[in-house]
């Protein structure tokens, strides 16, 4: 039951790296080992890869707190709060640190309580959403930490209603409310999609629109309140596939056009 609530390039080989008598840097990968209500700076310059909401009222919810994913290439986390009086306004590629708590919720790692965040520097290089399988994403009641708040991609699966993924979506996502929706791939794997409107305003921004239909590309992440079932995910982005019959004819026009150009030069 869902609660209401609202890179740095290359490996990093160590998660601590001490810096004269006193100071340290903490990377995500330190922090994501400390209990859960550490108070903790994350001062390694994470680099902001997704906002997942943001303040405001929308689908007849009110947004109060932020919540956007950061990654310092030793691990990826959420980040979640009300930022009044912080300073910032956070931007997909933004290098920061952060002051906080860390507290996971739902299987996700997040940094809440913020005390302040400082940027860095802007327009960092962002990586893409890490490519993965419905039976990878399921195969653990308790998401490993190589992708619990990391954005990932599951592509070519298609949305159902039920639970056994026999009803093909239609018509609209609902509006001033969460659901549940299915994947299942051409293998007849079967996950939870879960349009997590009540706390984030990306999936709030859905209500009313269209749900795709046919094979589609699904970015996000996953949670689980539970260790007793399969984790879940919520989507940033669904993405329609287009028909073979649609690139063969986009494969044909481009063919066109270089002839063309051909000819005239």
């Amino acid at each position: 039951m869902k609660t209401n609530r609202a890179f740095l390039a290359g490996a990093i080989a160590s998660a601590v790296v001490v810096l004269g008598a006193n100071a340290q840097i903490n990377y995500i990968n330190n922090v994501e080992a400390l209990t859960s209500g550490t108070v903790v700076p994350l001062n390694s310059g994470p680099v902001v890869t997704a906002i997942l909401s943001t303040p405001g009222t929308l689908d007849g919810y009110t947004y109060t707190s932020y919540s956007f994913l950061v990654n310092d290439g030793t691990g990826s986390l959420d980040v979640y709060g009300n930022l009044a009086g912080l300073g910032y306004t956070p931007t997909v590629g933004d290098s920061i640190n952060i002051s906080g708590t860390y507290s996971p919720y739902h299987q996700i790692p997040e940094m809440g309580t913020l005390t302040s965040i400082t940027l860095n520097s802007s327009g960092n290089s962002v990586p893409g959403p890490a490519l993965t399988t419905i039976p990878g994403a399921i195969a653990n009641d308790t998401i490993p930490l190589s992708m619990a708040g990391h954005l990932l991609e599951i592509d070519n699966v298609s949305l159902y209603t039920d639970s056994a993924a026999t009803i093909p979506v239609s018509g609209n996502f609902v509006t001033h409310a969460s659901q549940a929706l299915y994947m299942k791939d051409s293998g007849g794997n079967i996950m939870e999609l879960y349009d997590w409107a009540s706390s984030y305003s990306t999936d709030g921004a859905m209500g009313g629109t269209p749900i795709p239909t046919g094979p589609v590309d699904v970015v996000g992440f996953l949670s689980n309140s539970s260790t007793t079932f399969p984790p879940e995910m919520t989507p940033l982005s669904i993405t329609q596939v287009p028909e073979p019959s649609t690139l063969v004819l986009t494969g044909l026009g481009l063919a066109g056009l270089l002839v063309s150009r051909r000819r005239i030069s």
